[in-house]
């Protein structure tokens, strides 16, 4: 972006109602909020969470306690 554009930019959002800027806020807080998140479970995605391997532990537990001879 250049900087005559950021200029335009930053003048535009001069022009803005509070109402406008406090809405405008929000929109981009919650943009960089939804990038981060997203940024995280696609790294994060594979990994199991404790209810996960908790509940993998369990079924262990019980398939064992369902064999013969226990």
């Amino acid at each position: 972006m250049s900087s005559q554009s950021l200029e335009h930019i930053i003048e535009d959002v001069k022009t803005l109602t509070p109402e406008e800027r406090r809405q405008l806020l929000a929109h981009l807080e919650r943009d960089e909020r939804t990038v981060e998140l997203r940024r995280i479970q696609g790294k994060y995605a594979g990994m199991k969470t404790s209810s996960d391997g908790f509940a993998a532990r369990k079924a262990e537990e019980i398939e064992l306690e369902d064999r013969p001879g226990r």
